[in-house]
């Protein structure tokens, strides 16, 4: 797999660990889970809020599910799970779900061997990640005084006793790579070597056959019947005339030959 084809299939993975981070906020209770069940029935209560809405309801309800789904799964890492949820066992599966799906669907959509299907599951990791750095710079840049990154660091410190981009790309680090196992498992699946590719050869089998007058691969040989002498070729032994082979008699005496 080229190098633009391990970008297009890391983008499209990104794409698609999008709505796998809605399935964990709406159905997985990624938002109870983190925050330790001080929060909970969010995504009902946007539900609630989205419902007056006639037209698009729906849509802005799903559009802040996987809001709130991304930053979740973005701002824990694997590793505070465990150390401070390690009962709950829910938790973590909604923290690495999005990995493990989303790399599972790109690589069975893209990648034809472990190998390109590593190669995909780390892009879509690497993409994530230079997007949150940009994401720090941006903010750090537009609030002045530094105040941009104290409110972030502070935050993440509150959360995860980590600052901002150490505990985000730990997060996005450690998805990535229980990701990748899984992204790996279907490209080992999907793996063909081109050396052990059977091959149906077909035989074909060429009967030269010969031309000959006879129209026959082997002609036989034609024997050429002698005809038969009708000359003298006996005699006689009692009047001593000269018979012939055919004559059983003497034509002369009649005695037997």
């Amino acid at each position: 797999m080229g190098w633009g084809r391990v970008i297009k299939s890391g983008i499209v993975g990104m794409l698609i660990f999008v709505p796998m981070a809605y399935i964990s906020f709406r159905f997985l209770n990624l938002t109870e889970g983190v925050t330790g069940g001080l929060i909970v029935n969010i995504d009902d209560a946007i539900s609630s809020l989205t419902g007056f809405i006639d037209f698009g309801g729906f849509f802005i309800e799903f559009l802040a599910g996987m809001l709130i789904g991304v930053v979740l799964v973005f701002a824990f890492p694997i590793h505070w799970c465990i150390m401070y949820r390690p009962e709950d066992w829910l938790l973590i599966i909604a923290i690495t779900f999005p990995w493990i799906l989303s790399c599972v669907i790109t690589n069975a959509l893209f990648s034809h061997s472990p190998r390109e299907a590593i190669h995909t599951s780390l892009s879509m990791g690497i993409g994530y990640a230079i997007i949150s750095v940009l994401f720090y710079i941006i903010l750090v840049v537009a609030i002045p005084l530094g105040l941009g990154s104290v409110i972030l660091d502070g935050l993440m410190l509150g959360l995860t006793d980590l600052p901002f981009l150490l505990a985000v790309l730990t997060a996005i680090l450690e998805g990535c790579l229980v990701g990748t196992v899984f992204g790996a498992f279907i490209g080992s699946l999907r793996y063909k070597p081109k050396g052990v590719k059977e091959k149906k050869k077909k035989v074909r089998v060429k009967v030269k056959e010969e031309t000959t007058e006879t129209t026959e691969m082997f002609p036989r040989e034609e024997v050429e019947e002698e005809p038969i002498s009708t000359s003298y070729s006996d005699y006689c032994t009692n009047c001593g005339a000269k018979l012939t082979a055919d004559d059983l008699f003497c034509t002369n005496c009649g005695s037997k030959k």
